[in-house]
């Protein structure tokens, strides 16, 4: 009997041994948490379901996704991201494939994993001020949309950034926080996407066709959702080569205070910056100038202002420019243009540029509104200085007016 009653007791702790888990894996990261991949040449391997060793997709090595669920017995994560083939799929993971957390559950960016102690609060999606509209324009150097790409690859590729690089940018357009930015060098709404608060803003990239280095170098906007926007037609007619060699115009207009202004975001050819030089990129853009002349002629006509805004690849403010020359001719009486960053001081990247080829130009009409005081070409923190290759080699122009 005291045998059988000792048997009884070891059967009822062998049970409860094996009923309770005894090892429990610890959860580094939270259901919701938005995570940043590593980047390996293989992608990321994903599994239907934990524990289970078939690969059924992979994700894009270096991407974003959102934590769904957690395994604790094993560790493993089911994520939600972008497969190699650009669809959203769901998969299983071991945490040895995430790098680190972008946002936490609440929708706060996880300050301490990317390192942006410094970075502003998120801004309105509704105009501040009811007569004022913050314009800015900003080349990005080949904003691509996944971590640890390049553009273009070769003896200088361009730049490569990860996932601190993209929310750094995302800080800096907090900083100056524009109502409208006009962007250029962008690959798609993808890429732009990675660096804007989406509830804030809302995005367009010119339709340009993909594939190539030049189909990843476009121009587009960025706006207030609180703003009555519509997007046109691209101006495609810049061009002038032919198949999508030469990069669009992207053009949205915007309906502020009862008046319609049309807005074009550009990049012209780059290499023929001012009137001593010469070659086949002056020759191509002496191509473009017609062209862009005849829209800014025909606008002018209209009863819309309008403004450009981009990399002009030229520095206007020389004596004679020929190029401003040009397009600056007063014919019809509205398109007597005016470029804000005329006789304004230099600040990019301690004065590394002489002369601005960035300009913000406006017609007879909407010259009227622009506060020049507000006149600002936003330079990065020394803080930040080795890090400014991954931010971009332009600067943010920025300028207000006040439509009454």
């Amino acid at each position: 009997m005291q045998l059988f009653n000792i048997l009884q007791k070891k059967s009822i702790l062998i049970f409860y041994f094996f009923s309770v888990p005894f090892c429990l894996i610890g959860q580094d990261y939270q259901i919701g948490d938005s995570v940043q991949l590593v980047t390996r040449s293989q992608n990321i391997p994903a599994h239907p379901a934990a524990g289970n060793s078939s690969v059924h997709l992979r994700f894009k090595s270096g991407s974003t996704g959102k934590i769904k669920s957690f395994d604790s017995s094993i560790g493993w994560y089911n994520l939600e991201g972008n497969t190699v083939g650009g669809e959203m799929a769901l998969g299983w993971i071991t945490k040895t494939y995430i790098e680190s957390v972008i946002s936490s559950e609440d929708g706060n960016v996880d300050i301490d994993s990317v390192s942006i102690s410094w970075c502003p609060p998120k801004g309105s999606p509704e105009i501040i001020h009811e007569n004022r509209l913050r314009l800015a324009t900003w080349n990005l150097e080949n904003l691509h949309s996944e971590d640890g790409q390049s553009t273009y690859t070769g003896s200088r590729p361009s730049v490569i950034r990860k996932a601190e690089d993209y929310e750094r940018l995302k800080c800096y357009i907090r900083m100056f926080n524009p109502d409208i930015l006009a962007v250029q060098e962008v690959d798609g709404t993808e890429a732009l996407n990675r660096i804007i608060d989406s509830d804030v803003y809302n995005v367009h990239v010119s339709s340009r066709l993909q594939g190539s280095l030049n189909g990843k170098q476009n121009t587009g906007f960025i706006w207030k959702k609180g703003l009555s926007v519509e997007i046109q037609p691209d101006f495609t007619a810049l061009d002038v080569s032919g198949g999508g060699r030469l990069r669009y115009g992207a053009r949205i207009d915007v309906t502020f205070k009862d008046k319609t202004i049309k807005l074009v975001s550009l990049h012209m050819k780059s290499g023929c910056f001012d009137n001593s030089m010469s070659g086949s990129s002056c020759e191509t853009l002496m191509d473009q100038i017609p062209v862009l002349e005849s829209w800014i002629d025909t606008a002018a006509t209209k009863d819309e202002p309008f403004i450009l805004l981009g990399d002009f690849n030229r520095r206007f403010n020389l004596d004679s420019d020929r190029v401003w020359s040009e397009i600056d001719d007063a014919e019809p009486a509205n398109a007597d243009l005016t470029t804000v960053t005329l006789n304004m001081p230099l600040s990019c990247r301690d004065n590394r540029y002489t002369e601005y080829i960035d300009h913000i130009v406006f017609d007879k009409k909407s010259f009227e509104w622009v506060d020049l005081s507000s006149f600002r070409q936003v330079n990065y923190r020394q803080a930040d200085k080795a890090d400014w290759d991954k931010i971009s080699d332009h600067c943010p122009v920025v300028i207000e007016i006040w439509v009454e």
